[in-house]
């Protein structure tokens, strides 16, 4: 049935109610013009029905009808409860071109948490990433990213009429949606409306620097033939346009060091600091942060046709940073350690373009004196790919997002959901149990049972059968990083 209206600062709006779960779909939290900052959409006063999901942001497979005016939308699961609930405000990945907030029903977890589940659509592909400031387009730089900030104010203005605590929101992030987390976490503006973050397969490098984003701008103007009138790219038809940026993308995204066209941009405006930076001095330390990844997270990659630029690119930056000798010997060592079922060149990658980084930004938040935790999925879900790929990227959150008993459905990814395996449903009910622990509390597990992350203290929490706790900084490939790494430093002269 259908709710009641609840006031929010563009009009009321309805939704659907079931079991006392009320679901709010939809709902438009900005509008913007093509390479053009977002705004606050057009107010109403009639109460609005939001009980479908809104427009894809457009993207590859949902362009021929998109109406990328309206794709800034986001939805709402709220529980009934006598007291404010904390609020998990989610931001989807998909390399930064793909997904949409559909793709995550938040109800399950809703339920169980009980929490206020949110997520949000934002601009894909060029419409939010292509940074054409620097011809004609004053606005047109991180137009993502400001469309995520823009929803985050959004949900602080208005999640208090949902049932939603403003002072209790959890930014949380997957795959591109994690790198967009960790940029949008350090952000002057983004302080005081948020509490805790979490960032799950977080794309290891740094952010993109402003020479590449300029140079993959003027390689999509010459694509389309605009190097001399670059307004009128405003005007080109869509699929026009993601074919161009297709194009640029398979010649140019192997020079990143990213290893993808796109990603938030460290612009010196939006983005004054290198996040990473910002972590490091201490500026985030009263945020509590978690960051997981999935053991196998190359496998996709590697299987994907052609293998993804990133494959290429981690090789070469590994080569640079310790030569062809050690990349010989860290190789030899992943060969000589690696499970039955372990490919070593993988497990060699997923290390250095994954879990590495990750341990890194960990190390730099507890140095600095913030509570962290890390941890890494090894279960291999019954569901393809995953299936047949193992434990690679987005397994953990296939799981985070069932319900249990049943992985639910991707429509965006076109991806069909299933039943699940006791196992399935053992790690996904943990893994579940951490997140919404950590929402609630700041805090993912008991402390005895999963201590953080602290200089000289860095434990590994390992979501499998069963869920145990490790030491980072162990093992024969450790010591070989470790090795390289010294040997790589510089000398320091008196």
């Amino acid at each position: 049935m259908l709710t009641n209206a609840v006031s929010t600062t563009s009009g009321p709006i309805i939704g659907a109610e079931q079991n006392g779960l009320r679901a709010f779909k939809g709902v438009p939290f900005a509008t913007a013009r093509r390479f053009a900052k977002a705004t606050p959409p057009l107010a109403w006063t009639e109460p609005r029905q939001c009980s479908d999901y809104g427009a894809y942001a457009p993207q590859p497979g949902h362009l021929d009808h998109a109406d990328e005016e309206s794709c800034l939308s986001l939805n709402i699961w709220a529980p009934a409860a006598d007291h404010p609930l904390p609020v998990k405000f989610f931001i989807h990945g998909g390399a930064f071109v793909t997904g949409g907030g559909a793709d995550y029903d938040g109800s399950f977890l809703a339920v169980h948490g009980p929490a206020v589940i949110v997520t949000i659509n934002y601009r894909l592909g060029p419409l939010g990433f292509l940074q054409l400031h620097r011809h004609g387009f004053t606005e047109a730089n991180n137009l993502a990213l400001q469309d995520t900030l823009a929803a985050l104010d959004w949900v602080h203005a208005n999640i208090a009429n949902f049932g939603g605590d403003p002072d209790a929101i959890t930014l949380s992030g997957q795959s591109a949606g994690a790198s967009m987390v960790i940029a949008l976490a350090t952000l002057p503006q983004a302080r005081g409306k948020f509490i805790r973050a979490l960032a799950l397969s977080a794309p290891g490098r740094d952010i993109m620097s402003a020479g590449h984003a300029d140079d993959v701008a003027r390689h999509v103007l010459e694509e389309l033939e605009l190097a001399r009138d670059p307004g009128a790219i405003a005007s080109v038809p869509l699929p026009k346009l993601f074919a161009a940026v297709e194009r640029v993308g398979r010649r140019f995204a192997d020079e990143t060091d990213a290893g993808t066209l796109f990603g938030p941009v460290l612009d010196g405006t939006v983005i004054a600091r290198e996040p990473r930076d910002v972590f490091t001095d201490g500026t985030l330390r009263d945020i509590p942060l978690w960051l997981g990844s999935c053991r196998d997270e190359m496998v996709m990659f590697l299987k994907s046709n052609p293998p993804a630029a990133m494959i290429r690119t981690t090789e070469r930056q590994v080569r640079a940073a310790f030569g062809d000798a050690g990349w010989c010997r860290l190789l030899s060592s992943y060969r000589a350690t690696a499970r039955l079922d372990e490919d070593p060149y993988e497990a060699l990658l997923s290390d250095a373009f994954w879990h590495r980084p990750m341990a890194d930004l960990a190390r730099r938040h507890a140095a600095a004196g913030g509570a962290v935790w890390l941890s890494r999925f090894d279960h291999r879900p019954a569901l393809e790919p995953f299936l047949s790929q193992g434990p690679t990227h987005g397994a953990d959150n296939a799981c985070l997002w069932a319900h249990l008993p049943d992985f639910i459905d991707r429509p965006i990814l076109k991806r069909k959901g299933g039943p699940m395996t006791p196992a399935d449903i053992d790690v996904a009910a943990r893994l579940q149990a951490s997140l919404l622990r950590f929402v609630t509390t700041g805090v993912p597990d008991v402390e005895q049972a999963w201590p953080r992350f602290a200089p000289g203290n860095e434990p590994l929490a390992i979501f499998g059968q069963p869920f145990h706790i490790v030491p980072l900084n162990d093992g024969a490939r450790f010591r070989v990083w470790a090795e390289l790494t010294e040997q790589s430093r510089p000398e320091v002269v008196a």
